[in-house]
């Protein structure tokens, strides 16, 4: 028969931290919780400030001092002083000024670009060039060797996306530079939208292309007819009329750790609240409105970016009772999906909606 001595515990307690062991009996409501506790936290960047400051950056900074990418972060602070929106999601406002390049170069991070404003602009990927325009968005796929352009005497501005967070928890980030500033096009002018950009119908001789979209760019006006054809039919009740932007040969999303939408709200839209696992974010590309979050009202207008965090309720608001709003946005949910880790709930209430606790004021907190 043993005898447990008065100090036994602490012994070991202390045997344990020499050895680098945890023990789990005292952590595991930390480490195992009943449900998500996201460190992002619900935030919001207004546009004149996104901006301002990437203007003043595009005199003050050039190429080679800011790297071959002119780009501004968006920093969550729940992310303890990392440039990252959420713990998977990188993004940012990238300003070009006319007639200058982005060098080329490759990563594994996989990246997207919304074009904000991007008149005589172009992205060059794997020798397909394709000129931009507003509302336009391009896939960069990983290590695919890609460059920016500019072809106008204006600037261009764009949103970008990368999962860099989870390529670098995964610790597997790489990285090249290409050997010329711009690499060689060899593609015809605008291919792959010429070729995929119809996509129920692909080349008769070619197989479908599956580990990636064979998309570069989706654009604007087919995103915007497709938008309209829907919200003559059908609406969801959490998001309205919404879209997913998929890989036209295999209908899945563009990238394998994240999505993009572009969400229409009608005139005089409240949706109903509800949460999900992963995290978002959301650029207001048109009009103006609100998004609940936790019972804090986040107002938005256009060029607006804010950020949803995992099993985070919400719902959104468009005000105008005469005009539409338009929301673009980035979602982890592949990620989760893939890891059998997605789950969604809708918002327990007797009208399906939150009340209104506080307000987001953009420069507090």
């Amino acid at each position: 028969m043993s005898t447990t001595h008065p100090d036994s515990t602490e012994q070991l307690r202390e045997a344990m931290q020499r050895r680098r062991l945890i023990p789990l009996w005292e952590m595991e409501a930390e480490i195992m919780g009943f449900r998500p506790n996201p460190t992002t936290q619900p935030w919001l960047w207004s546009w004149d400030d996104l901006y301002d400051t990437a203007e003043r950056a595009g005199h003050l900074v050039t190429m080679e001092r800011g790297g071959d990418r002119r780009a501004i972060a968006l920093a969550n602070p729940g992310q303890g002083g990392r440039p990252y929106a959420t713990s998977t999601l990188w993004a940012a406002v990238q300003w070009l000024n006319g007639h200058e390049i982005a060098p080329a170069h490759r990563h594994t991070s996989q990246a997207i670009r919304f074009i904000i404003d991007g008149a005589g602009s172009y992205s060059t990927v794997e020798g397909d060039r394709v000129h931009l325009g507003r509302g336009d968005l391009v896939l960069t796929p990983p290590w695919t060797w890609h460059d920016h352009g500019s072809e106008s005497d204006e600037r261009a501005i764009w949103m970008d996306v990368l999962d860099i967070p989870l390529n670098n928890f995964l610790d597997a980030p790489f990285f090249e530079p290409h050997p010329e500033q711009s690499q060689e096009v060899t593609a015809a002018p605008d291919e792959s939208v010429l070729k995929y950009g119809v996509g129920q119908l692909r080349p008769a001789w070619e197989a479908p292309i599956t580990d990636r979209s064979p998309l570069q760019t989706y654009k604007w006006r087919d995103t915007q007819r497709a938008l309209a054809n829907l919200a003559s039919v059908a609406s969801d009740p959490f998001d309205d009329v919404a879209l997913e932007y998929t890989n036209p040969h295999t209908g899945g999303p563009v990238m394998k750790t994240f999505t993009c939408w572009m969400q229409q709200l009608r005139p005089g839209t409240h949706t109903l609240a509800h949460r999900h696992t992963g995290s978002s974010v959301y650029m207001a590309f048109e009009g103006h409105g609100a998004t609940i979050i936790d019972g804090t009202r986040f107002q938005w207008s256009a060029g607006d970016m804010f950020v949803i965090p995992s099993w985070a309720t919400h719902e959104h608001v468009n005000g105008d009772p005469d005009a539409p709003a338009l929301l673009f946005s980035v979602h982890d949910t592949p990620l989760l999906k893939a890891l059998g880790k997605h789950r969604s709930e809708a918002h327990e209430s007797s009208n399906g909606r939150q009340q209104v606790t506080a307000e987001f004021v953009v420069g507090e907190g």
